[in-house]
């Protein structure tokens, strides 16, 4: 949780990204699925502009249904 990035699907485990990889794999997501909903979870140590980050990724993946889960 120091703002390190991991991607699951529901058929994939989580792996860890990079933030250069993130938009890329959320691009190839919307490309199959624009409406899919996407789960961000993060815990008290999570930066804020990295949250930022994800959010803005999946916005201009197209990807509009996200939700934040703390842990």
């Amino acid at each position: 949780a120091d703002g390190a990035l991991s991607l699951a699907t529901d058929k994939t485990a989580a792996a860890a990204v990079t933030a250069e990889e993130l938009p890329v794999l959320l691009g190839r997501i919307a490309a199959v699925n624009r409406d899919i909903p996407v789960l961000l979870r993060a815990d008290e140590t999570t930066p804020l502009k990295t949250l930022a980050f994800v959010m803005d990724a999946c916005r201009k993946a197209g990807l509009n249904r996200f939700n934040l889960q703390s842990r």
